[in-house]
């Protein structure tokens, strides 16, 4: 009788258990709620109201016949929209075809939608793309209208099928003249990482939906820096050098200054590390002061050089050494300990000042 009883016990737990687990899965729900597709790129952005495992399959179609496929395995947070995209791979041949996602878990379709696409007159928009260049700091893009329009332009930073930055610039009237939208990358890229951009356009219609166009470009980033020429200072004291960031990917590098005497063919290297680590825009100034320099005429070479000694740019010209300014004489003749570090103060004081517009 108690073996009975407890045999009961458990089936009620069990069946309790499994009607919640049922309640569970019939309450989590999966929406699609924005799915866009040409034939360029396709993305979708997916709402759950259940952490989860799924994968979303977007399908190209013609004629009923698939054309393209592309699978992406990601995870859903409850209340956090996600939104995945896929560029397409293969050139269209026809003028309308049909866009399909479909979400899974495991092999349980949890939802999918459908997408009419238009290729070639009807969808062409009312302007030319005449340069579309992302590169280490930031994005270009200059377009021609044919016909009088307003557009929204969205630019976003994909990382695989992620969407790492998005910036978007509303209501941009396109006339007859070109239009020309430049944007910065505003944080630190990784260094020899391939990164994609996208570009939305959504031209402004009067009683239909805005027509939609992307675009896609790639870049891979790398440290860029270049050497002010206007802010390069060689006497025969030593050298000063400003340099300024071209890259979001940060620069914490050296300057290397390679004197070769015309008479001796003898080279005379110094390496001094930049103080400030560089990224777009940001300049720092470094120099050095000579040791050992005999008089004569020298070819100089200045390199900006990465800690792998990889030289991003450099920078020649020519010096003359008089008998009165061995440097390395006149120091020993002083015995002045800091001589050296007070001529380069003054190097760089005289780099500043120019810059500044005071001389």
């Amino acid at each position: 009788m108690q073996i009975s009883t407890q045999k009961v016990i458990l089936n009620v737990i069990f069946l309790a258990v499994s009607v919640l687990i049922l309640a569970s899965s019939a309450s989590a729900q999966v929406e699609i709620s924005d799915f866009f597709s040409d034939f360029t790129t396709s993305d979708i952005t997916v709402n759950s109201s259940q952490d989860m495992q799924v994968k979303a399959i977007f399908e190209l179609f013609y004629a009923g016949s698939q054309v393209e496929s592309h699978e992406v395995s990601f995870r859903i947070i409850p209340g956090k929209p996600m939104t995945k995209v896929i560029i397409w791979q293969k050139k269209p041949q026809y003028d309308y075809y049909t866009a399909k996602v479909s979400v899974y878990n495991d092999s349980k379709l949890l939802t999918s939608r459908l997408y009419e696409v238009s290729y070639g007159t009807a969808s062409l928009p009312g302007f030319h793309v005449v340069d579309f260049s992302p590169t280490n700091s930031g994005v270009q893009l200059l377009l021609r209208p044919f016909n009088p329009s307003a557009a929204d332009i969205k630019i976003e930073l994909l990382d695989n099928n992620d969407i790492v930055y998005t910036k978007t610039k509303e209501d941009v009237s396109l006339k007859t003249t070109p239009e020309e939208i430049k944007m910065t990358w505003p944080f630190l890229l990784s260094n020899n990482k391939k990164y994609i951009v996208r570009v939305k356009i959504y031209t402004h219609r009067l009683y239909a939906q805005p027509l939609v166009n992307t675009y896609v470009a790639n870049f891979t980033a790398t440290n860029d820096v270049e050497i002010l020429p206007d802010d390069v200072q060689v006497d025969e004291y030593g050298a000063s050098v400003t340099v300024r960031g071209k890259s979001q990917v940060p620069f914490d590098g050296f300057i290397v200054v390679k004197a070769r005497s015309r008479t001796t063919n003898e080279t005379q290297v110094y390496r001094t590390q930049m103080e400030e680590i560089l990224v777009s825009g940001k300049e720092d100034t470094a120099g050095v002061v000579w040791k050992g320099m005999a008089p004569g005429a020298y070819d100089v070479e200045i390199l900006a050089v990465d800690k792998e000694n990889v030289t991003i740019d450099k920078y020649e010209t020519a010096l003359r050494i008089p008998e009165y300014s061995n440097v390395s004489k006149s120091v020993s003749a002083k015995g002045t300990p800091g001589f050296e570090a007070i001529i380069l103060m003054l190097m760089l004081l005289v780099v500043s000042r120019r810059r500044s517009g005071f001389w």
